[in-house]
C-alpha cells in the first residue's frame, strides 16, 4: 500500500528498526545545510532549537540561536553568564577538580559523590534541575540553589531503572529505621518501663541516635552546607540546622549534664532529643524515597511515549531509510504490518 505525502512532508511510515551501522542521516540536514555533530541549543534555556529561528544575534563573532524572543533578551542583557553557563557544561571536570562560574567546586563534589553511588553518567547527557533550569552540568547530582537531584535534561530511550540515589536512601532508610523507633519508644515509655535507670538512658538513646543522624542523615547535612556556602537557604537548612541543633544539645545533655543549671534536671537526668533527630531524619528519607520514585515513574513513562517515535522508514526506492528524511511530490511509502507512523 502506498500513501502520498504533502511536498514538504516526512517520512511517516515505519517498522521501528534501527538504521544501519554507519548509516548516514539524512534528516539531520537539509539541501545545503552543513552536517552538524550535535544538534543547536538554545544557551539560555537548554532547549534543541531549529537553525532557521528567526530568533538569532551575532556575539563574539558567533551565532547564537535562540527558541523565543524571551530568551533573546535574557541573552542581549548577559551575554557573559550565558555564555560561561554553556561552557562550563560542556567542560568535563576531573573527580578533585570543579569548574568555573558561580558553583565552583561543587561539580567535583557532585561528581564524587556519584561515583561513590556508583552512577554511571550517558555520554553527552545533560542535567539540570527541574526547579533551576540554568544549572546545568554534564554529570549527576543536587542542585547548589535547591538541593534536588538533578534530571536529564532530554529523555533517553535506554532502560535506566537503577537509580543510585533511591538505592543509597532506602538502603539508609531500612538499616536505621529500626533505630528511630526504639530511640522513639525510650523517650515516650522509657519512664514507665524502668528498664533503665534515667542518666543511663541517655547514653542507650545516645547509641542507638547517633547512625541515624550522623550515617543515615550525612547527605541532608551536606546539602544543607552547600546551601550556605551559596547563599542560598533552603528545606535543607533548616532540617540540617534543627536536626543538628537538636542532636548537639542532647549529647551535650548527655556527656556533660553539670554544664546545665540545676533547672534543668528532671527524674535523674536533662531532658535530651534524641527521638526528634532521629525520626525527623527517618521521615526525611522515606519522603525522599517516595519523591525518587514517583519521577522514576515519570521518566518511565515519558521513555514509553519516546518509544513510539519511529526510527527508520521504508520507501519503494531505499529498503531502509532515517526516519527524519525530506522528501517531496511524487514519494511513495510503505505501510508494513504493525508499522508506526511518526
Amino acid at each position: 500500500m502506498h500513501t502520498p505525502h504533502p511536498p514538504a512532508g516526512e517520512a511517516s511510515t515505519s517498522d521501528n528498526t534501527a538504521p544501519p551501522q554507519g548509516g548516514h542521516d539524512h534528516g539531520a540536514h537539509g539541501p545545503g545545510r552543513a552536517h552538524q555533530d550535535r544538534p543547536v541549543r538554545d544557551p539560555v534555556c537548554g532547549m534543541v532549537v531549529s537553525e532557521d529561528s528567526p530568533h538569532r544575534v551575532e556575539h563574539a563573532g558567533a551565532t547564537q540561536v535562540f527558541c523565543s524572543a524571551r530568551c533573546l533578551e535574557k541573552f542581549v542583557a548577559e551575554p557573559d553568564r550565558y555564555l560561561r553557563s554553556e561552557q562550563a557544561t560542556a567542560a568535563v571536570p576531573s573527580a578533585t577538580g570543579g569548574h568555573g562560574g558561580q558553583h565552583d567546586g561543587y561539580a567535583a563534589r557532585a561528581a564524587s559523590a556519584s561515583q561513590a553511588t556508583g552512577a554511571l553518567p550517558r555520554a553527552g547527557t545533560i542535567y539540570t534541575c527541574p526547579m533551576h533550569p540554568e544549572i546545568r552540568q554534564n554529570h549527576p547530582g543536587t542542585c547548589p540553589k535547591c538541593g534536588m537531584a538533578l534530571e536529564p535534561e532530554l529523555p533517553s530511550l535506554e532502560e535506566d531503572d537503577d537509580n543510585p540515589e533511591l538505592k543509597d536512601f532506602s538502603r539508609r532508610f531500612w538499616w536505621t529505621l529500626p533505630l528511630s523507633m526504639v530511640v522513639m519508644l525510650l523517650a515516650m515509655f522509657g519512664h514507665r518501663l524502668h528498664l533503665f535507670e534515667m542518666a543511663t538512658q541517655s547514653w542507650v538513646e545516645l547509641v542507638l541516635a547517633a547512625p541515624v543522624v550522623l550515617w543515615a542523615g550525612a547527605p541532608f547535612f551536606q546539602r544543607g552546607w552547600l546551601s550556605l556556602v551559596h547563599r542560598s537557604p533552603n528545606m535543607w537548612t533548616l532540617i540540617s540546622l534543627g536536626t543538628g541543633a537538636a542532636f548537639v544539645y542532647s549529647v551535650v545533655a548527655t556527656v556533660a549534664p553539670g554544664v546545665f543549671p540545676e533547672s534543668f534536671v528532671s527524674m535523674g537526668r536533662v531532658n535530651v532529643y534524641f527521638e526528634a533527630a532521629a525520626v525527623i531524619i527517618s521521615l526525611t528519607l522515606l519522603g525522599q524515597m517516595l519523591e525518587l520514585r514517583a519521577r522514576s515513574q515519570t521518566s518511565a513513562a515519558i521513555r514509553s511515549l519516546l518509544g513510539l517515535a519511529p526510527r527508520t522508514s521504508v520507501s519503494r526506492s531505499r529498503p531502509r531509510s532515517p526516519a527524519r528524511i525530506a522528501v517531496a511530490r511524487p514519494s511513495g511509502w510503505r505501510l508494513r504490518s504493525g508499522g508506526r507512523t511518526p
